[in-house]
């Protein structure tokens, strides 16, 4: 009996020993998992402290592009950079890519953040002055619609507005009605969703600086008051510049070849930068952005040499953008006007319907349909034409191009707001 007791005990004292080995090593491990665990979120915390970091520094400048490399935190650190589409041609023309690099015990973890900074050209419609101007029943828009105040909108029921793309506004008509009605049965058709009373998208007013320094360092610029281009279809243009308005002679212009170029024409008076005055006219081959501190009239049809509405791919695309206005200028009877290009006012100096976009003489002539395949931003809306029998000025004919959901002319103004597309750790 006293030896299977001994036995006994000795199986007890080496199950208890079995038993505090165990729990020894499942503390053991218990820690050692804690410490990793508690090291992986340091890591973490330190990579989204990089890019957090990243983000602010864009908020206080856009463009933001210095790297930071090995600011201390804690006991740890963390570095960033910013990528864009020269560093990665697989990233589209506005997005920003952010990598962040946090280190701890010579461990590392990385947090990857896409953004991208819209050009106002993703526009079909942006105003930041609606003034008195009503969309009319059977007006149909496609493409992102935006305005800083908010819509004046008419139609009645089988004939109402109709809004195939997004809409938003800054301000609101009232608490229980975002847009005014001109009648009460105006029941617009909004077909891609709505937003109203979101944060105001600034417009610039005057030509961004990112879109002149582009002009001057590879682009074509001119410092006299008066220019006309006119647009061949072999990417090249006949250009004439003097300081004053008398229309230039066949002899008065040059050929320049625009292939050589990135795109950017910028003309700049410098006795008097808002009276410059930019005609243009013609064909374009290739990606051309016209910017004016002053005007720019259209003179006659303007259009992309691969046609935009017809071929989706096509890779020709024109911007205009101007300080002050953009006119089209006088036209035949009943005769229209076509015009393939994205178009950007930032006249503030005046919220009369008369300016930014608008049509010459619209109130004493009677002209066609003004035919505008791409998209229109400007500062207060200009008139094309009025209402009547018969109409004075044009009709309208607007379509948006969907090729601006990713593609923009080059260097076209964008927005001051950076928007978030994914986060990555």
């Amino acid at each position: 009996m006293g030896k299977y007791s001994i036995i006994m005990v000795l199986g007890l004292l080496i199950s208890v020993m079995f038993l505090r080995l165990q729990t020894q090593g499942s503390v053991h491990r218990g820690m050692e998992n804690y410490v990793d665990k508690y090291n992986q979120i340091l890591l973490r915390n330190l990579a989204n402290s990089g890019a957090n970091a990243a983000l602010n520094a864009l908020m206080l400048d856009v463009d933001a592009d210095d790297p930071v490399n090995d600011v201390r935190w804690g006991n740890g650190k963390f570095s960033y950079s910013f990528e864009r589409r020269t560093e990665d041609p697989y990233l589209g023309p506005t997005m920003i890519r952010v990598m962040s690099i946090g280190e701890y015990l010579g461990l590392k973890d990385t947090t990857v953040v896409l953004l991208t900074r819209p050009s106002f050209s993703r526009f079909a419609y942006f105003t930041n002055n609606e003034g008195n101007i009503w969309f009319a029943g059977g007006d149909t828009l496609h493409g992102p619609v935006h305005t800083n105040e908010y819509f004046h909108i008419s139609g009645t029921t089988g004939n109402q507005v109709v809004f195939l793309g997004k809409v938003s506004s800054h301000q609101v008509y009232s608490s229980t009605q975002p847009y005014q009605k001109y009648y009460s049965s105006t029941n617009p058709e909004f077909h891609n969703g709505t937003e109203w009373l979101v944060p105001e998208l600034k417009m610039p007013d005057s030509i961004p600086m990112d879109l002149v320094n582009a002009a001057y360092t590879g682009g074509t610029t001119f410092s006299d008051r008066y220019v006309w281009i006119k647009f061949q279809n072999d990417t090249t243009a006949l250009i004439a510049h003097k300081n004053y308005s008398t229309p230039p002679t066949a002899g008065e212009y040059s050929t320049y070849n625009l292939a050589g170029t990135n795109g950017v024409i910028y003309a700049n008076y410098s006795g008097s930068p808002t009276s410059t005055e930019v005609h243009v006219e013609g064909t374009v081959s290739g990606q051309v952005t016209v910017a004016s501190e002053g005007k720019i009239k259209i003179d006659d049809d303007l259009l992309c040499n691969d046609n935009p509405a017809t071929n989706p791919h096509s890779t020709d695309i024109v911007g205009l953008c101007a300080t002050r206005d953009v006119i089209v200028a006088d036209n035949h009877y009943l005769q229209d006007r076509t015009i393939q290009a994205t178009i950007m006012t930032m006249n503030p100096t005046t919220y009369t319907y008369s300016r930014n976009f608008y049509v010459e003489d619209y109130w004493t002539q009677t002209y066609g349909y003004l035919r505008l395949y791409g998209g229109l931003i400007q500062y207060a809306r200009g008139a094309v034409g009025q209402l009547g029998s018969p109409h004075m000025g044009y009709l309208k004919s607007y379509k948006w191009d969907p090729r601006l959901k990713d593609m923009k002319p080059p260097f076209f103004p964008m927005l001051l707001a950076l928007r978030k597309i994914a986060w990555y750790e």
